[in-house]
């Protein structure tokens, strides 16, 4: 990809801060001596880029330099060496409230962030009836900054943010905060943002919206990229690496909260109180509940052993089905024709998704939902169809 297409361009971009391990260490940094002091790198020669409508992940343990290389592609800060490019304007969700002034209302804060990122007050005072509204603040935009909740000051940071049109957005964990109804008006509108051409940079903990909402990922592990590619095999060989450091078995990723915009009132596994054998039918009813008619879900099936490890899934928006949408009550029910499970006792999870598959609005866990048994005993634990042949 040729450098003038790139929205985000970074080559080599070194990063470090000194360190202070007493008091007279930082009076020396303050007179200018900071360089005489130890220094821990943050970033190590790091590449990325990103092209316009395209959305790339950072995942990594704490510590690994993901907020570094977020704060320097946005600005704020710059790199000790290498190169960082961002085609302007660029808006950043990164520390709550970033950019903000405690002592300034909502509204004044609105207008001073449009400042920063270099759009015009008139534009911003236009804007600004429709960024209040996506905020939901009511009264309370009013009040100074530091009255707020952190709920409250993430709706203001991200709709600021994302009415500014900035060409390239940066995310730190947004959908970690605020409700289940603001997690999916945020993940709306960052789908919107790639379909309108526009770059999103989205770390996130969240294995699993990586994957569904990023094309490509970058893994950070001390200030190096130890893989680059499409995210999903990125977060693959991240999970791996986790699996192997703390020596746990996979597990699915952790449910963010919800204000009950639908829920899964049961799932029954057929048939039901017995041993099911292998190669023989079997079915997962999964009932559910929405509070409004008609709000399009997709559902997840996860079969689990007891140590936690994931044996296989079945999910709608994976297999090419739209997002389901029916009444207040629908039963949704999984068919396998042939059960591929050899033996044990099996957790059945059931997750509700939103329609884009980023953001998790509710699972229901069956313990030992299916009691899986065959002819004969096998150290595996799946039936896997296949044949021999000889030359």
């Amino acid at each position: 990809m040729a450098a003038g297409e790139l929205a985000v361009e970074v080559r080599g971009a070194v990063k470090s801060y000194p360190v202070f391990a007493r008091r007279r260490d930082r009076a020396l940094a303050l007179l200018g001596f900071s360089r005489r002091l130890p220094r821990a790198t943050a970033l190590g020669g790091v590449d990325l880029e990103a092209a316009p409508g395209e959305a790339v992940g950072l995942v990594g343990e704490n510590g690994s330099g993901k907020t570094t290389l977020l704060r320097l592609v946005a600005g704020i800060g710059q790199p000790d060496a290498g190169r960082v490019y961002a085609r302007p304007p660029v808006a950043a969700l990164l520390e709550l409230g970033l950019g903000f002034h405690g002592e300034f209302t909502g509204r004044e804060n609105a207008l001073l962030y449009g400042a920063l990122v270099g759009v015009d007050e008139v534009e911003m005072r236009h804007r600004l009836d429709d960024i209040l509204a996506f905020a939901e603040l009511g009264e309370v935009v009013d009040r100074p900054l530091r009255t707020y909740s952190s709920g409250m000051a993430a709706r203001l940071a991200f709709a600021v943010a994302t009415h500014v049109e900035p060409s390239v957005l940066v995310v730190d964990e947004v959908l970690a905060v605020g409700d289940g109804a603001f997690q999916r008006k945020c993940v709306e509108r960052m789908v919107r943002f790639k379909r309108e051409g526009r770059t999103v940079l989205y770390c996130s903990h969240a294995l699993y919206q990586v994957a569904e909402f990023c094309e490509r990922a970058v893994w950070l592990r001390r200030g190096q990229v130890a893989a680059a590619g499409p995210s999903r095999d990125v977060v693959v060989a991240y999970e791996d690496y986790l699996r192997a450091l703390r020596r746990e078995p996979r597990r699915d990723a952790p449910v963010l909260e919800s204000q009950a915009l639908a829920r899964i009132t049961a799932v029954e596994v057929r048939p039901a109180g017995r041993d099911v054998q292998s190669g023989e039918p079997l079915e997962v009813l999964v009932r559910l509940q929405r509070r409004e008619p008609g709000l399009p879900v997709h559902v997840v099936v996860a079969f689990l052993e007891e140590g936690g490890l994931c044996l296989a899934d079945c999910y709608t928006r994976a297999d090419g089905l739209p997002a389901l949408v029916g009444g207040q009550f629908q039963d949704i029910v999984l068919r396998l024709p042939a059960s591929p499970f050899r033996r044990g006792k099996l957790d059945v999870i059931a997750y509700l998704l939103d329609e884009n598959g980023l953001q998790v609005i509710d699972q229901y866990t069956c313990q030992a939902g299916l009691c899986a048994a065959a002819d004969r005993w096998e150290p595996g634990y799946m039936v896997v169809e296949h044949q021999w042949t000889t030359d």
